[in-house]
């Protein structure tokens, strides 16, 4: 949400921040012998000239292809433009934003970047994940309505952060961002793949879980107020059963962004669907009343397969969430109140300027062994946010123009070309149930692989040199027990499945090779009723996992596996 319109009411100055030397360089690239290296811009970020022919016609959005009217040229002058702090005139301010009423200002236009945080979108994309033991507490749980409880719990906790006004950095096409867990739970990575409209992916992969976002909003000024409108996509996978959950997010407004105090809501549903079982959540977040405790209130229900209601869900989106099961019988009696989720709060000392706790401040952590890896089209190098992390605004301003009229250039060529940009790491692809799919090619960490062996190589014989500093995540993690059945309402082509961690892959029919004794006759019976089979070996650094079998049918595939693991292992 954007730090923008707050600025039109401030009444007083913006103190001076305790700033450096504007010469001074950033923390960007550094050599070994810990010398910055400011990073290199001009190239930073790859210009494909592939084309994406598929449609977002099925969603009722703009073509990525087509040419939109946007206001890139919309600017409220070099003196507001290239100032260091939010200027005092209100009424100055809005003759010039006057004009956006009824228009998405978020998307469009350039704003200053007193407006932002040190962040961009593809780094907010991930901060879902500071509530990750409710996933893994699910997939604990042996009763697939409580596994959709504690879903549900963190699809609501998320919000808790969705209450700071600063305006996160959009990512440029083609931006990326990776993010390795520090206890080593998961791996994200994050790719900006459209930019009209603004669609980012992130993929996550971890032992337990695999999920994928999509972050694809719009918003609507509309003078004292702004609507913001999320579109995308949320596939969760559980690795311990196979279920396939999905969800979309509510809607949220930004209150009296011209006149009083600035706050936020949330509204609308939030429903989360266990596509295996047919059991679903269904959440409302309600609206504001007049009085103060009616603010921030969420209520619903998970209802069973049949529709009947199991679960009674209740809380604040901000503080805590609470459930009271029901008894499966027509007297729906509750077996007692508790506690799923309740919010922890952090000590003030731990907040920064953009009231960003422990855990999104590390999303910008860098050592310098770290940085010698990154790719140049991370977010934490772009130079605008650097700047601006170091309260460097007037550097951050001219950088943030170069950047973005280096962007309008690019486009500019690729209209020329008739050229329609193709994601790197990313395909989309048509499916029959959510209208497109996007796959994660994988590539992405292949890379990241050459550079951390090349850097390790390089700096090896480097007393200053710590490999350690540079986050790894331990792949031979990702092992799939040997009786494992897991379904997947994915295309057997979709990369996302944990197939795509392996080496190398090949398909035999099955029919050429004998089966494996080692099947349970539970196995063998539902082997039995499938239609089409194939065996497949996979190959890894350290072991070898042999998939006996994959069952085909119209909705999903399931994956019989012969080895006591599969995956590749670990640095």
């Amino acid at each position: 949400m954007s730090n923008f319109f707050k600025k039109l009411v401030k009444k007083d100055g913006t103190p001076k921040s305790s700033r450096k030397s504007k010469s001074e360089t950033p923390a960007g690239k550094y050599d070994m012998n810990g010398h910055q290296v400011v990073p290199d811009t001009s190239s930073s970020y790859s210009d494909d000239s592939n084309s994406l022919s598929d449609s977002y016609d099925k969603r009722g959005e703009p073509n990525m292809g087509e040419q939109i009217d946007t206001l890139d040229d919309y600017n409220f002058g070099n003196e507001i433009s290239d100032a260091e702090s939010a200027p005092e005139d209100k009424k100055s301010l809005w003759k010039k934003v006057g004009g956006l009423v009824g228009k998405d200002p978020m998307s469009l236009v350039s704003l200053p970047v007193y407006f932002f945080e040190p962040l961009t979108v593809l780094e907010c994309q991930l901060e879902p994940l500071r509530f990750v033991e409710l996933i893994e507490k699910a997939s604990t749980c042996s009763d697939s309505i409580d596994r959709l409880m504690y879903l549900t719990s963190f699809n609501i906790a998320v919000f808790s952060s969705y209450t700071r006004t600063a305006k996160p950095f959009n990512p440029l096409l083609g931006e990326t961002f990776e993010y390795i867990d520090k206890q080593g739970r998961y791996k994200s990575f994050c790719e900006q793949v459209s930019h009209h409209p603004p669609i980012g992916i992130a993929q996550t992969t971890s032992e337990i879980f695999d999920l994928q976002q999509e972050s694809w909003i719009t918003t609507k000024f509309w003078g004292n107020s702004l609507d913001v409108f999320s579109h995308g996509q949320n596939h969760l996978y559980l690795n311990s059963t196979g279920e396939h959950f999905t969800w979309k997010v509510p809607s949220a407004i930004c209150h009296n962004i011209i006149f009083g105090k600035m706050w936020i809501e949330h509204y609308g549903d939030l429903i989360v669907e266990n596509h295996n079982t047919g059991e679903k959540a269904i959440i409302n977040f309600q609206k504001s009343g007049w009085f103060e405790g009616t603010q921030r209130k969420v209520q619903g229900e998970i209802l069973d397969s049949k529709g009947n209601a199991r679960v009674i869900i209740n809380g604040k989106w901000d503080k805590y969430v609470k459930a009271k099961k029901l008894s499966g019988g027509p007297s729906r009696k509750s077996t007692g109140e508790i506690t799923i989720w309740e919010a922890t709060i952090e000590p003030p000392e731990n907040f920064n300027k953009w009231k960003h706790g422990k855990w999104i401040q590390g999303l910008n952590e860098m050592s310098k062994e770290y940085q010698a890896v990154l790719p140049s089209s991370d977010s934490r190098v772009r130079l605008d946010r650097i700047y601006l992390e170091r309260e460097e605004n007037k550097l951050a301003n001219k950088e943030k123009n170069k950047i973005e009229e280096r962007e309008r250039e690019k486009r500019k060529t690729r209209e020329s070309r008739k050229e329609v940009w193709k994601p790197n790491y990313f395909s989309k692809r048509e499916d029959s149930k959510y209208g497109y799919r996007w796959d994660f090619n994988g590539k992405y960490w292949d890379e990241r692989d050459k550079r951390v062996d090349s850097v390790v190589d390089k700096f090896k014989n480097d007393p200053n040199f710590d490999s350690n500093k540079i986050p790894e995540y331990d792949d031979s993690k990702l092992n799939i027990s040997v009786k494992s059945v897991r379904k997947f309402s994915r295309d057997l082509s979709n990369s996302s499945t944990p197939t795509q961690l392996k080496r190398s892959f090949s398909k035999l029919k099955l029919e050429e090779q004998p089966q494996s004794q080692s099947i349970t006759p539970m196995i063998k019976k539902e082997l039995s009723s499938s239609t089409v089979d194939h065996e497949e070996t996979f190959y890894s650094e350290s072991n070898e996992a042999k998939l006996e079998s994959i069952k085909e049918d119209a909705n999903s595939h399931t994956y019989i596996y012969s080895s006591p693991s599969i995956g590749h292992s670990g640095r």
